[in-house]
């Protein structure tokens, strides 16, 4: 019966392989709207993951001026939307965008919410459109408030500080 102790052991051993690899989509870690100062090691690959529902006209947008090429390699934004069915807007959805630390330093990024199709400039370069006046003749809310909350039903922009090591 020496076999079973073996066999059990190597079963444990190839379910703590496994379990290791779950959750890993190589994206490295993933910061939220709530994580405005990270830390990262050059190298490493990080995500910053906000609430949107594209169908609705919610959006985001890497903002000008672009994060320390030197420091920073911006990767892209890629989306993803859960459930709803066939309502349109009806799921939630989240959009991701994706960097790599090159090297020591710091560096800025701005991503600009746009709710409700707000400040789309139709470039995703969020150069926004100035929004109407409240008053007519007076002046207008571009450029955008820096959020120091969650994001609401007003455009403003989300300022992440990265510090790389």
């Amino acid at each position: 019966m020496r076999t079973a102790p073996t066999s059990l052991a190597a079963a444990a051993a190839a379910g703590v392989l496994l379990l290791t690899g779950c959750g890993s989509s190589g994206a490295g870690d993933e910061y939220g709207t709530q994580d405005r100062a990270i830390t990262v090691d050059a190298g490493d690959e990080f995500t910053l993951k906000v609430p949107a529902n594209p169908a609705l006209g919610q959006n985001w947008y890497l903002a000008e001026p672009q994060p320390a090429a030197d420091v920073l390699k911006y990767r892209g934004k890629r989306e993803e939307e859960e459930g709803g069915g066939d309502l349109t807007g009806a799921g939630d959805g989240t959009q991701f965008f994706d960097f790599t630390a090159l090297k020591s330093g710091r560096a800025t990024v701005r991503l600009l919410h746009c709710p409700m199709a707000s400040c789309h400039s139709g470039t995703e370069s969020a150069k926004p459109y100035p929004s109407a006046s409240v008053t007519p003749g007076g002046p207008s809310e571009s450029p955008f408030p820096t959020a120091t909350g969650t994001p609401d039903d007003r455009p403003a922009f989300f300022v992440y500080t990265v510090t790389v090591r």
